[in-house]
């Protein structure tokens, strides 16, 4: 829900009603449930019988330090990780790029757009842009079974400092219905990402959109 993203609600403020929220985004009931309880179980908001729902704080709703790959998490569900690559491609750092990585402009970077699946279930979208100053034939690699962190830290031995992260609830539209195969209405987690190297220069950054009914986000306080 794009109010906590904007912070429109703070810390300890109380979710509007399910009715009320299911009027301002034109959706069912049904589906704002679903998206409290997805929000619920990230803490990001906590439910109390008898009150209401409540915002939690900014440090657990906004920033999360990954420690597990989605390829890893995958495994560790008992299924098989790999991606449809739509667009894999070389480009050059420019005002129209993530905002995060603007002040590289003129830098070489990667572009990638996946459909991460575990086992044949699509799971989620990824747009990812990744500068290649430190890792130049990065744009060789198959990124239907590789995973990008691991190539990073393993191929080319770029330690990888912090990640941090938002992380929000969205309605699918009809692109990645379509994409992610969703017969019916369910909520997305919509995941922003930035991974800094040692000298805490932005590296990669992602917009990724999974499957609430499919995806467990997994998180620690270290990375």
């Amino acid at each position: 829900m794009n109010m906590l993203q904007s912070e429109r609600l703070k810390p300890g403020q109380m979710l509007p009603t399910e009715h009320d929220l299911a009027k301002a985004y034109q959706v069912s009931r049904q589906t704002i449930r679903q998206a409290i309880s997805v929000l619920a179980s990230s803490h990001i908001l906590e439910r109390t019988p008898g009150r209401g729902t409540t915002v939690l704080s900014g440090h657990t709703r906004l920033k999360f330090f990954l420690d597990k790959s989605f390829a890893q998490q995958m495994v560790e569900m008992g299924l098989k990780p790999h991606s449809e690559v739509l667009r894999q491609k070389e480009i050059i750092i420019d005002n129209t790029s993530p905002q995060s990585l603007r002040h590289k402009r003129g830098s070489k970077a990667l572009e990638l757009i996946r459909v991460r699946y575990g086992d044949d279930t699509p799971i989620g979208l990824q747009y990812t842009t990744v500068i290649t100053d430190l890792c130049p034939d990065l744009a060789s690699h198959d990124f239907k079974n590789a995973s990008l962190y691991s190539l990073l830290i393993t191929k080319y031995n770029i330690p990888i400092l912090r990640i941090d992260q938002t992380i929000c609830a969205v309605i699918a539209d009809d692109w990645h219905k379509n994409l992610l195969k969703l017969t019916k209405e369910i909520p997305l987690l919509l995941v922003n990402t930035t991974a800094y190297v040692s000298n805490c220069e932005p590296i990669e950054t992602s917009t990724s959109y999974y499957r609430a009914d499919k995806y467990e986000f997994d998180v620690s306080e270290h990375f």
